[in-house]
């Protein structure tokens, strides 16, 4: 008997990037957007129906997808892994999920990719202030320019046919830098068979018109754009003139999409608004404020939906109608640092370095309660008891929380360690700490007291560990190379294990045989410990012979299973029956921080430093 995980649900919006969502054009239920490295396919009624496209090594930081739905370009931030920090342009085969076609010359970041209105050229522009224009159909790039700053803005406009019937149509394209408005005609050049651009600078009034543009579309001959500053821009491609600025909203508009013949507008203040009209004279239909700025708006093909994405990592599904708003998904911002199963499968708690806790419901994946701390969240509990949330900050706070929400601060708080809590865990008699001050602490459960403080380590500690067999018994991990075990009812350490290479970096037990300790470390060893013995009682090396870094690590409930999470973003699964690797599993585009099996064992939740929480399921096979 072996078991295997497959990947089931990956959160991760984040929100750290301008209009990295998009509705399918054709297909009105499917939303793609990016997730750190990776784009996610989605049925927004059904958030079990994911997919995913993976190829680039550092987070999506734009998106688009053709008209006809064939075909999915994203562009990344700058590669950590290559010379130059390049950031590659990837075209996707949207029906058979692959990668089509890769395009470079870009590189720090992509701000925009933009398919023309048939889908055969692409435009991209880059934190290098570099502007590309692609042949999809081809791979040849048909024309490139240095431009004085970064373009954050290319969009296409309507298509001309070729005169008499010719085969090669002509293009409009609009691009923007500084306070410059460029109009690009694109036309086939018969002496030389191949398209060649002219470009017209827009008329601005006498005194000028300085803003950033952000965003914008084409729709009957106008192009409309959302700058910083907080307004609309108007101008006529006819005339190739500035028509009005109409102010909407503050902070930026950060999206324009639409729908039929209405306009949606985006803000950085969180407004959304509907808007009707043409030229200098527009009419508000609808208005929503949601919770933080908007960074990505998008309509469904049927118009009969929006989704909008926001700054805190929210995703929202709005009416077009009347722009009511229900919360879609919520994701982290930031490093996700713990994860925490209470007694339930269906309810997993997370925290993150943003100071986010969410009580994520594993059946719609969202959640049903989040808390915004002030300060980064660094360890998380769920009592088995009380249904009460431990939350351990950097601020050296110990904050409890009601498990049921609706609280607007936290039933009781405690000032457990100075510099920061980096592990807690719990009994019905007593709440152990561990802290940057590199001690660990043991309070009282209901009077909070303190009951005991020892100082064995000369680094923060890395993990917390109540024996299973005799509660009595804590063991603390740190990266001082040091596993202590303490002995409650004796006050004192009872066993101090050191090991010379071995950084302690996450601990776990087994469920067989002694129950010995089981600690992660970042020479890539996992290694058994008894209290009995003061040297490892047993060692798993990395697979193949390669050196991992290993952050975490967790024994399933079965005990025949142990999962560990690599700096290497990966998840490995070893069989504790034959202490060999039955799986690598591929999903965070950087380090794992945190593993936990479900308490049914048929899932794995995933923790890493790309904000990002992935659920797995297992199976026996």
């Amino acid at each position: 008997m072996s078991g295997m995980a497959e990947l089931e649900h990956f959160c991760g919006y984040g929100g750290r990037h301008v209009n990295t969502v998009r509705y399918h054009p054709l297909r009105y239920e499917t939303l793609i957007y990016s997730a750190a490295a990776a784009i996610i396919i989605e049925d927004v009624n059904d958030p079990h129906k994911q997919e995913f496209l993976k190829g680039h090594d550092n987070e999506v930081s734009a998106i688009d997808v053709s008209l006809n739905g064939k075909l999915v370009a994203s562009g990344q931030m700058g590669s950590l892994c290559r010379k130059g920090a390049v950031a590659p342009v990837i075209v996707w085969d949207f029906e058979n999920r692959q990668r089509f076609m890769e395009f470079n010359g870009l590189s720090h970041s992509v701000l925009c990719v933009n398919f023309s209105p048939d889908g055969r050229f692409l435009v991209g522009t880059g934190a290098n202030q570099m502007i590309y224009v692609w042949d999809v159909s081809t791979g040849e790039t048909v024309y490139s320019r240095r431009t004085e700053s970064p373009c954050f803005l290319a969009v296409w406009g309507p298509m001309i046919e070729a005169p008499s019937g010719g085969r090669y149509p002509s293009y409009q394209l609009c691009t923007t830098y500084d306070s410059l408005v460029l109009v690009h005609q694109m036309s086939f050049d018969i002496r030389s068979m191949c398209y060649t651009l002219s470009s017209d600078a827009v008329q601005f009034p006498p005194s000028g018109l300085q803003r950033k543009h952000i965003c914008g579309l084409v729709r009957d001959n106008l192009l409309i754009t959302g700058t910083a500053a907080g307004d609309m821009c108007i101008f006529s491609l006819t005339g190739k003139v500035f028509r009005a600025a109409l102010p909407v909203c503050n902070n930026g508009v950060a999206s324009l999409t639409q729908a039929g013949d209405v306009l949606y507008v985006a803000g950085g203040d969180g407004r959304v608004k509907a808007l009707r009209g043409h030229d200098m004279h527009w009419d508000s239909l609808a208005e929503n404020v949601l919770e933080s700025g908007v960074v990505a708006l998008t309509a469904s093909g049927d118009g009969a939906e929006l989704v909008a994405g926001t700054r805190n990592g929210k995703l929202w599904r709005l009416l077009s109608s009347d722009l009511t708003a229900t919360l879609q998904a919520a994701t982290h911002t930031d490093e996700v640092t713990d994860i925490a199963f209470g007694i339930s499968n269906d309810v997993v708690c997370t925290a993150s370095r943003a100071g986010e806790v969410f009580l994520l419901d594993l059946s719609d994946y969202v959640p049903r309660m989040s808390i915004l701390g002030k300060t980064p969240a660094r360890t998380v509990v769920m009592t088995k008891t009380s249904g009460e949330i431990l939350v351990g900050h950097d601020d050296g706070f110990l904050r409890c929380w009601p498990a049921g929400g609706g609280a607007s601060s936290p039933t009781w708080e405690l000032q457990a360690h100075r510099g920061g809590i980096t592990a807690v865990r719990e009994t019905l008699d007593y709440i152990a700490t561990g802290g940057n001050d590199c001690s660990v602490r043991f309070w009282h459960r209901t009077t909070r007291e303190l009951l005991a403080t020892f100082t064995n380590h000369r680094k923060p500690v890395a993990d917390l560990l109540v024996d299973e067999g005799s509660p009595h018994l804590v063991h603390s991990g740190s990266e001082d190379k040091l596993v202590v075990t303490y002995d409650l009812k004796a006050n004192k350490p009872l066993v101090q294990h050191f090991t010379q290479h071995s950084n302690i970096t996450g601990l776990s037990q087994r469920r067989d045989r002694e129950r010995e300790v089981v600690s992660s470390s970042l020479d890539g060893k996992i290694l058994f410990w008894d209290v009995d013995f003061a040297d490892p009682t047993g060692c798993i090396d990395s697979p193949g012979g390669t050196v991992l870094r290993l952050r975490c690590c967790e024994v399933s409930p079965s005990g025949r299973y142990i999962a560990v999470g690599s700096e290497d973003a990966n998840l490995y699964i070893y069989d504790l029956a034959t202490c060999s690797c039955i799986q690598e599993c591929h999903g965070h585009s950087s380090g794992v921080t945190q593993v936990r099996w479900s308490p049914d064992q048929k899932q794995i939740v995933t923790a890493g430093k790309d904000s990002c929480v992935i659920i797995w399921n297992f199976f026996e096979l």
